[in-house]
């Protein structure tokens, strides 16, 4: 998904393709053959010169002992008009010559900078997404002189502008910051060649650090047994964290003597969301150690442009966590049940299975409020939240469907369970002593249960079912367990 993009190049006219073992040679070869060639051509000519002059020198000796007249010296001027003009030809060809092998060099050198600049500009007026902008060809590498090698850094460097812009705008049609993390983690191991690393998250309140990310994944017990956020160096600091500059920099690291590690902290806004730690072995290898390095690098590039799209994607999530729990217990609320109910019905249809149905609700809880305080009322609403919590399985839920009220769902219940689960509760709460502030209290419950779709098709019947099941446990009496019967809803509508 983030491989580098092929680059697409035009055929090389027949120019290009006679002078190519030109262009392959270095800038400092390409100047010895110039001056070579010059030389050359300034060497034939002083010999053209020298020749011509030696053959003047002998015609002048033999008029001279010949006694010859007019003609002969007509001769010789013709000679010498023949000499001067291909001279001067020689002279105006080595003039060419040189401002070719001049000229060719520098006309790359410019059409280079053209190419390097255009890009640049397309770059500016891209809006920051350089996916489609450099979507097009890379410069023309021509040959393998210095030129070239600068040319082939560019289209490389465009390359990853390219790359790192595609897996932005990848990212950030992404839902949650696991699936962000799974990304990332794709880049390190598959584009950057990077096989050992761990993606620690931090909380967003609190001193907490979970691994988020591990490849491989059995790499667990190698990495840093943090306890607490503070803990990590590269946490606390803010600061990259190197124990190939400095061996055993972090007490909590457990393979100091066997890996190094290199550890980034995803800092936004001052703020670190967490940490990114890459493993490696001791590289003797000069060469390998810097490929490892300018791999590092990138990756701080690609977490550059993670950062702010993973900062938006964690806050989202707080804010869907603050709209669908109740911030005193901790329980989902009865509008998280509202858009998240109908998966659970289509899957306890189509396994045909049976959903237990439990309104629960403390016996006069306003008098708590009423003789106590809101406050103590707060820690027993709490205290009954994790008491129905520890009362089910991991699979059922439990929601605070409003005030003192607490509706739970069983998931795959079979027959009679719910009433053997709702009466355990039902114990569970009275034998319990409610403690806080020097006040111990003792409390009830009273408990309503019906089944979808045994009682009913639909759902929402199903729970108004539970909860008339309910108030007829208070009418007779509080502190019980009543199933619903049909003849307890004469009504239409629920």
């Amino acid at each position: 998904m983030h491989a580098k993009p092929e680059s697409p190049q035009q055929p090389a006219s027949l120019l290009e393709r006679l002078w190519h073992p030109f262009f392959n040679l270095s800038v400092y070869g390409k100047y010895a053959v110039v001056l070579a060639g010059a030389l050359a051509c300034f060497l034939l000519l002083g010999q053209h010169e020298f020749g011509f002059v030696h053959w003047l020198k002998v015609q002048l000796d033999l008029l001279a002992a010949e006694g010859s007249g007019l003609a002969a010296i007509q001769h010789i001027h013709q000679q010498a008009d023949r000499t001067l003009l291909s001279g001067g030809l020689l002279v105006m060809g080595i003039m060419c010559f040189v401002s070719v092998m001049s000229f060719l060099p520098i006309r790359r050198l410019v059409l280079l900078m053209r190419d390097i600049s255009g890009r640049l500009q397309d770059l500016r007026h891209c809006g920051g997404d350089a996916t489609d902008c450099l979507s097009g060809e890379m410069i023309p590498v021509l040959g393998k002189d210095e030129i070239s090698g600068a040319v082939r850094e560019v289209n490389g460097l465009l390359e990853d502008i390219q790359a790192i812009s595609v897996y932005r705008r990848t990212i950030e049609a992404d839902e949650t910051s696991a699936e962000i993390y799974q990304r990332l983690a794709q880049v390190f191991s598959h584009n950057l060649g990077l096989r050992s690393f761990a993606i620690w998250e931090t909380a967003e309140t609190g001193d907490a650090i979970t691994l988020a990310y591990c490849q491989p994944p059995d790499l667990a017990p190698e990495i840093c047994r943090l306890t607490t956020a503070t803990s990590c160096r590269a946490k606390r600091t803010g600061e990259v964290v190197s124990s190939r500059s400095f061996p055993n920099i972090c007490p909590v690291f457990p393979q100091g003597d066997a890996l190094s590690h290199y550890c980034v902290p995803m800092l936004v806004g001052g703020k670190v969301l967490g940490v990114v730690q890459f493993l490696f072995n001791y590289i003797d290898c000069e060469e390998r150690a810097e490929q490892l390095r300018q791999s590092a690098e990138k990756a701080r590039h690609y977490l550059r442009e993670t950062l702010p799209v993973l900062h938006a994607k964690r806050l989202a999530q707080s804010l869907q966590e603050m709209a669908t729990r109740d911030t005193l217990t901790g329980l989902y609320n009865r509008r998280f049940l509202e858009g998240n109910i109908n998966p659970l019905i289509a899957s306890i249809r189509r396994r045909k299975t049976q959903l237990g149905v439990l309104m629960c609700d403390m016996d006069y809880f306003k008098q708590v409020n009423d003789e106590h305080g809101h406050e103590v009322g707060d820690f027993i609403l709490a205290s009954l939240a994790a008491i129905l919590q520890n009362g089910v399985r991991e699979s059922d839920m439990v929601v605070r469907y409003g005030g003192e009220e607490f509706l739970i769902l069983l998931n795959d219940c079979q027959e009679g369970h719910a009433l053997q689960v709702a009466d355990k509760i039902r114990q569970e709460v009275e034998k319990h002593q409610f403690r806080t502030g020097g006040i111990s209290l003792h409390k009830t419950i009273s408990i309503g249960v019906s089944e979808f779709p045994g009682d009913t098709g639909a759902f929402w019947e199903g729970v108004k079912f539970a909860d008339v099941a309910l108030y007829r446990a208070k009418e007779e009496g509080r502190n019980r367990v009543i199933r619903f019967a049909p003849a307890m809803w004469q009504g239409k509508d629920y």
